[in-house]
Protein backbone atom coordinates (compact mmCIF):
# COMPACT_ATOMS: atom_id res chain seq x y z
CA UNK A 1 0.00 0.00 0.00
CA UNK A 2 1.48 3.31 -0.91
CA UNK A 3 1.17 6.50 1.79
CA UNK A 4 0.98 9.30 0.39
CA UNK A 5 3.37 12.25 2.11
CA UNK A 6 0.77 15.39 1.13
CA UNK A 7 -2.63 15.55 1.79
CA UNK A 8 -5.00 16.17 -1.56
CA UNK A 9 -7.35 19.13 -1.91
CA UNK A 10 -9.92 18.85 -4.38
CA UNK A 11 -10.53 21.94 -6.16
CA UNK A 12 -11.44 22.76 -9.57
CA UNK A 13 -9.81 26.13 -9.71
CA UNK A 14 -7.91 27.29 -13.28
CA UNK A 15 -3.58 26.94 -13.26
CA UNK A 16 -1.91 27.84 -16.35
CA UNK A 17 1.50 25.39 -17.66
CA UNK A 18 4.41 26.63 -19.59
CA UNK A 19 6.11 23.32 -20.95
CA UNK A 20 9.75 24.36 -20.60
CA UNK A 21 11.58 24.62 -24.05
CA UNK A 22 8.04 25.93 -25.38
CA UNK A 23 6.11 28.32 -26.81
CA UNK A 24 2.70 28.94 -25.38
CA UNK A 25 0.93 28.67 -22.21
CA UNK A 26 -2.13 26.03 -21.90
CA UNK A 27 -4.86 26.81 -19.26
CA UNK A 28 -6.47 23.81 -17.54
CA UNK A 29 -8.70 23.17 -14.45
CA UNK A 30 -7.07 21.57 -11.32
CA UNK A 31 -8.69 18.31 -10.13
CA UNK A 32 -6.54 18.23 -7.11
CA UNK A 33 -3.46 19.48 -5.27
CA UNK A 34 -1.28 18.95 -2.18
CA UNK A 35 2.14 20.62 -1.26
CA UNK A 36 3.91 18.05 -3.45
CA UNK A 37 2.20 18.18 -6.68
CA UNK A 38 -1.22 18.55 -8.55
CA UNK A 39 -3.41 16.29 -10.97
CA UNK A 40 -5.47 17.59 -14.09
CA UNK A 41 -7.33 16.49 -17.09
CA UNK A 42 -6.57 17.37 -20.82
CA UNK A 43 -7.37 16.31 -24.26
CA UNK A 44 -4.06 15.30 -25.35
CA UNK A 45 -0.93 13.83 -22.74
CA UNK A 46 2.67 14.49 -21.86
CA UNK A 47 5.39 12.59 -21.28
CA UNK A 48 6.30 12.13 -18.00
CA UNK A 49 9.44 14.25 -17.40
CA UNK A 50 8.81 17.17 -19.26
CA UNK A 51 9.29 20.04 -17.13
CA UNK A 52 7.07 23.37 -16.93
CA UNK A 53 6.48 26.71 -15.34
CA UNK A 54 3.28 26.39 -13.49
CA UNK A 55 0.63 29.59 -12.20
CA UNK A 56 -1.92 29.43 -10.13
CA UNK A 57 -3.65 33.06 -10.49
CA UNK A 58 -4.35 34.43 -6.85
CA UNK A 59 -5.64 38.21 -7.24
CA UNK A 60 -2.96 39.38 -4.35
CA UNK A 61 0.20 36.91 -4.84
CA UNK A 62 0.06 34.38 -7.81
CA UNK A 63 1.47 30.69 -7.32
CA UNK A 64 4.32 30.48 -9.55
CA UNK A 65 5.96 26.67 -9.10
CA UNK A 66 8.13 24.70 -11.47
CA UNK A 67 7.55 21.04 -12.01
CA UNK A 68 7.75 18.17 -13.90
CA UNK A 69 4.79 15.54 -15.29
CA UNK A 70 5.23 12.60 -13.13
CA UNK A 71 2.55 10.55 -14.73
CA UNK A 72 0.31 10.38 -17.67
CA UNK A 73 -2.83 8.12 -18.04
CA UNK A 74 -6.00 7.49 -20.45
CA UNK A 75 -8.90 8.82 -18.52
CA UNK A 76 -12.53 8.82 -20.03
CA UNK A 77 -14.08 10.74 -22.72
CA UNK A 78 -10.83 10.71 -25.05
CA UNK A 79 -8.86 12.45 -21.85
CA UNK A 80 -5.69 11.65 -20.14
CA UNK A 81 -5.14 12.19 -16.33
CA UNK A 82 -1.92 13.61 -15.52
CA UNK A 83 0.29 14.64 -12.19
CA UNK A 84 2.88 17.14 -12.19
CA UNK A 85 5.63 17.14 -9.37
CA UNK A 86 6.65 19.94 -8.14
CA UNK A 87 10.46 20.80 -7.67
CA UNK A 88 10.43 22.51 -4.22
CA UNK A 89 6.82 22.25 -1.82
CA UNK A 90 4.11 24.41 -2.23
CA UNK A 91 3.64 27.26 0.40
CA UNK A 92 1.25 26.54 3.04
CA UNK A 93 -0.69 30.15 1.95
CA UNK A 94 -1.30 29.13 -0.92
CA UNK A 95 -3.27 25.99 -0.08
CA UNK A 96 -4.86 28.35 2.77
CA UNK A 97 -6.00 30.08 0.05
CA UNK A 98 -7.41 27.10 -1.93
CA UNK A 99 -9.44 26.31 1.42
CA UNK A 100 -10.56 29.41 2.27
CA UNK A 101 -12.47 29.39 -2.04
CA UNK A 102 -13.55 25.87 -1.29
CA UNK A 103 -14.89 26.58 1.93
CA UNK A 104 -16.46 29.34 0.81
CA UNK A 105 -17.98 27.56 -2.10
CA UNK A 106 -19.52 24.53 0.21
CA UNK A 107 -20.94 27.22 2.76
CA UNK A 108 -22.62 28.92 -0.11
CA UNK A 109 -24.40 26.06 -1.52
CA UNK A 110 -25.75 24.80 1.14
CA UNK A 111 -26.68 28.28 2.30
CA UNK A 112 -28.34 29.44 -1.00
CA UNK A 113 -28.95 25.91 -2.90
CA UNK A 114 -26.51 26.92 -5.83
CA UNK A 115 -23.35 25.39 -6.95
CA UNK A 116 -20.55 27.56 -7.48
CA UNK A 117 -17.70 26.57 -9.45
CA UNK A 118 -14.31 27.26 -7.11
CA UNK A 119 -13.10 29.87 -9.60
CA UNK A 120 -16.54 31.59 -9.28
CA UNK A 121 -16.16 31.07 -5.64
CA UNK A 122 -12.50 32.19 -5.78
CA UNK A 123 -13.53 35.41 -7.70
CA UNK A 124 -16.45 36.39 -4.84
CA UNK A 125 -13.87 36.16 -2.17
CA UNK A 126 -11.37 38.34 -4.07
CA UNK A 127 -8.78 35.41 -4.28
CA UNK A 128 -8.83 34.71 -7.70
CA UNK A 129 -8.98 37.40 -10.88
Amino acid sequence: MHIRQFVRHTTDIPFKFKLNNMIGEHEHILKDISQGGLCFRAHGGISPGTGMCICIPFAKDPCRLTGKIAWCRKADHGQYEMGIEFERIMDAPALRQIDQIEIYKKNYGEACGHRLTSQDAGRKIGAIS
